[in-house]
């Protein structure tokens, strides 16, 4: 067994861990030295050399990890915990990040990433920042260490040995250096290719929200309070525009592996990863608006102090296990939840000391805004996000509240419905905004010059809203009122685009991150209040247990080869196949025209992974239009009959008039045949006996008779069987002290093979993806054109 691995391991993380601490002194004396350039040189060229071997020892653990998983080293509890040897090959990353330790770890890497960019740079805010990223790297490399003081455990270590993570299973104290032949496998939740980019991506939003954060506390230590606004808002923009594609990710991941039925659940680490991006554009903006009019320093200290806050709290939320069960989100507990408690206050504490104790030396104008000001209601806006924020964690941390006062506060029993409740009426406000701020000037706006900018586009919004409420059929308050802000923040910023802006692309990447949004919103909306469940249960059929009432109600039962009907569409499923551990279901969807003459012809893949450690895992597939989606899903199968007779066969002993229960049937010993010669090939000498069976069905009955008989001093048996009911008997043995029989009895499952399947048709949900794609469009010119400045 070896333990190269391991030991290159340990000491890379020992190394990361020391040379974190080393780059965090150095910069911080580079950072006291400004007054002796000779001095700060010195510091920040130790600072950055111990930066650097740091990167290089985070890069090389990456690597040794990666190396230990490709290669199997299941001698490893990490690579046997979360891979296995049927893995392919792009799950192997997956494989990675699965895992606490990898995802610290991939954490850790993009800081490293993030800081050589800076280290590159060389200005003069790079020593403060780049301690400000060292420290927090100390605290993440912690996590890793996996070294023991007395009872207290620091950090996780990924290196660790199966027979030192499990002392206590047997197999050990036998043989200490046993290694398993294969790994438990990889959750079969990951195993989608959107697991494979969604965590990378949502891990360098996660660690860019650092910069920010770094420029913040350096301009309040070094009081420096304008310096920074330049270079950290290109680094602002591009935390925004990355944690929310990550996050979008995770909403394109659920949909299409997931099968619940739709994009975002309000899971609880799903809202712990929403709630920073909110108060991150919250930040943003308030930025903008101090670059512009000296407004808002105070509140942008506080947006980017709280969203590095909340990461290192949704950190707390997923590996705590303080959760439970109520997410498919979060880890278990390895025991480091007063590490990472620790963690939060080390880094947020002196934060908010620093901030509050140049409180009154931040830069403030004495004239407070005018309400018709675009810096007014911009502030407004992140008011918004910022409430909406509070609301999501608030009840995310329903769970943490109990756990801290005793209380027995009840989270929501419908997630959905009290999330949309509240967060839906805020992103409403929220997109009325985008569009209507931007007519605004800074300083001061009249009222008449303003009416008149937002005339134009505010009529076409009314119009189109009410030609999408007629033909979507959303004519309650709500949704009109939702729509409209939707319509409003695409037409609206469209409309400041070409003509306050003059079609200049290059200033309006905010605009079109806007317009994004406003496509975001109104896809939300349609696709979830016009979504419909085709596959009704038509005929009333009861799926049993695990089917509550509206299961029941929106699930169709399909044999196999059997068309049926639902909706618009005739599905049939066809076939099935397995790959390892998924069974794949080949469904046909068949449309026909009111003349009954074909229209359309598609077929979908939805598959099953029978695991052992989750059970059976459902992957729907999904026929995508331009209007619309339908999305299908295996809530339940039985994709085969049994074959395996041998290991079927259980053995009866019974006498003349004993029943024996079947599945579907029963069978009666009605007597016993003592010349059966004629049902068999006999031979002279043959002592032969048959075995009258009465087999009883619902609307049939049947007749058999297995024979034994003996020849020449050995025993033999002629097997009957019933093709219709899948029966097959042997008899076996004559009992003459009590004259009873054995019969051996295999009953092949002959029910037909079927699925019970969930499909429902989303439209429009694809202006969600579309604005997806235009917001990160707008984040990217906006970026371009502040590192260009």
């Amino acid at each position: 067994m070896s333990t190269l691995y391991g030991q290159i391991g340990h000491f890379l993380v020992l190394l990361s861990f020391v040379s974190a601490i080393l780059a965090s002194l150095s910069f911080f004396f580079a950072s006291k030295s400004e007054q002796n350039k000779q001095e700060q040189k010195s510091w920040y060229q130790i600072g950055s050399a111990s930066f650097s071997l740091h990167g290089i020892s985070i890069i090389a653990i990456f690597s040794t990890l990666f190396l230990m998983i490709i290669n199997h080293q299941f001698q490893y509890y990490y690579v046997w915990q979360h891979s296995s040897k049927d893995l392919p090959w792009r799950y192997l990353l997956s494989c990675f990040w699965e895992g606490q330790e990898g995802s610290f770890l991939l954490w850790a890497f993009w800081h490293v990433v993030l800081g050589a960019i800076i280290m590159m740079k060389k200005k003069d805010y790079s020593s403060p920042v780049l301690m400000t990223i060292s420290i927090v790297q100390i605290f993440l490399t912690s996590m890793l260490l996996g070294l023991y003081f007395g009872t207290y455990k620091i950090g996780s270590s990924p290196f660790i040995l199966m027979k030192d993570a499990m002392p206590e299973t047997p197999i050990f104290s036998i043989n200490p250096n046993y290694v398993p032949e294969d790994g438990s496998g990889l959750n079969p939740l990951l195993q989608n290719y959107w697991m494979t980019i969604h965590p990378p991506t949502l891990f360098l939003g996660f660690a860019s929200t650092v910069v920010p954060f770094a420029f913040a506390i350096a301009s309040l230590w070094k009081k420096k309070y304008k310096e920074w606004i330049l270079p950290a808002l290109p680094w602002t923009l591009f935390s925004g525009m990355i944690l929310g594609v990550g996050i979008l990710m995770g909403g394109a991941w659920a949909y299409e592996a997931l099968s619940f039925g739709g994009f975002w659940a309000w899971d609880p680490v799903e809202n712990a990863s929403l709630v920073p991006w909110l108060t991150l554009i919250a930040g943003l903006h308030t930025l903008v608006i101090y670059k512009s009019t000296g407004q808002s320093l105070r509140a942008t200290f506080i947006f980017f102090i709280l969203t590095f806050f909340l990461i290192l709290y949704s950190t707390f939320l997923t590996r705590s296990g303080i959760l439970g069960d109520s997410s498919v989100h979060s880890f278990t507990d390895l025991g480091m939840s007063g590490q990472l408690i620790i963690y939060m206050a080390a880094l947020t504490i002196p934060s908010i000391l620093l901030f509050l104790l140049r409180w009154k030396k931040v830069p403030t104008p004495q004239k407070e805004e005018a309400t018709f000001s675009r810096e007014f209601w911009m502030f407004i806006g992140s008011i918004v996000l910022c409430i909406s924020a509070l609301q999501i964690t608030f009840s995310t941390s329903i769970p943490v509240i109990n756990k801290i006062f005793g209380t027995e506060l009840a989270p929501p029993i419908d997630a959905i419905a009290h999330y949309n409740k509240w967060q839906l009426p805020l992103a409403m406000i929220v997109a009325f905004l985008t569009a209507t701020i931007q007519f605004f000037k800074y300083k001061k706006t009249s009222i008449d010059y303003f009416l008149k900018q937002i005339a134009l586009s505010g009529a076409m919004s009314m119009i189109l809203t009410a030609i999408i409420v007629w033909s979507q059929q959303l004519y309650s308050a709500p949704h009109i009122a939702f729509t409209f802000s939707a319509v409003y923040a695409i037409l609206g910023n469209f409309d400041f685009i070409i003509r306050s802006l003059s079609g200049k692309i290059k200033m309006a990447g905010g605009s079109i991150s806007h317009i994004g949004f406003g496509l975001m919103l109104l896809g939300i909306l349609i696709s979830n209040a016009k979504q419909e469940v085709i596959s009704t249960n038509q005929m009333g059929i009861s799926y049993g247990e695990g089917f509550d009432a509206q299961s029941n109600r929106e699930n169709v039962l399909l044999s196999k080869n059997v068309p049926t009907k639902i909706k618009d569409y005739e599905a049939t499923y066809l076939s099935d196949s397995t790959v390892g551990e998924n069974t794949y279901f080949k469904v046909l969807y068949k449309k026909f025209d009111a003349d009954g003459k074909l229209e359309e012809t598609f077929t979908l893949h939805p598959n099953v992974q029978i695991n052992e450690r989750m059970g059976d895992v459902a992957n729907p597939d999904t026929r995508h239009y331009w209007a619309r989606d339908i999305y299908t899903h295996i809530t339940a199968m039985k994709a085969k009959s049994n074959t395996n007779e041998e290991e079927s066969f259980k053995i009866h002993k019974i006498n003349v008039g004993d029943t024996i229960g079947l599945d579907g049937a029963y069978a009666v010993l009605k007597g016993l045949d003592v010349n059966p010669q004629n049902l068999y090939d006999a031979q002279e000498g043959d002592i032969a006996i048959g075995a009258v069976i009465y087999i009883q069905t619902i609307d049939s009955n049947y007749t058999i008779e297995p024979i034994y008989f003996i020849r020449e001093n050995h025993e033999y048996v002629i097997p009957t069987e019933n093709e219709s009911l899948g029966i097959k008997m042997k008899f076996v043995k004559v009992h003459p002290e009590d004259n009873s029989i054995s019969l051996e009895i295999a009953q092949k499952d002959i029910t037909p093979a079927y699925i019970i399947m969930k499909a429902i048709v989303f439209p429009y949900i694809n202006l969600l993806w579309i604005g997806v794609v235009i917001m990160t469009i707008g984040f990217l010119i906006s970026i371009y054109r502040r590192v260009k400045t």
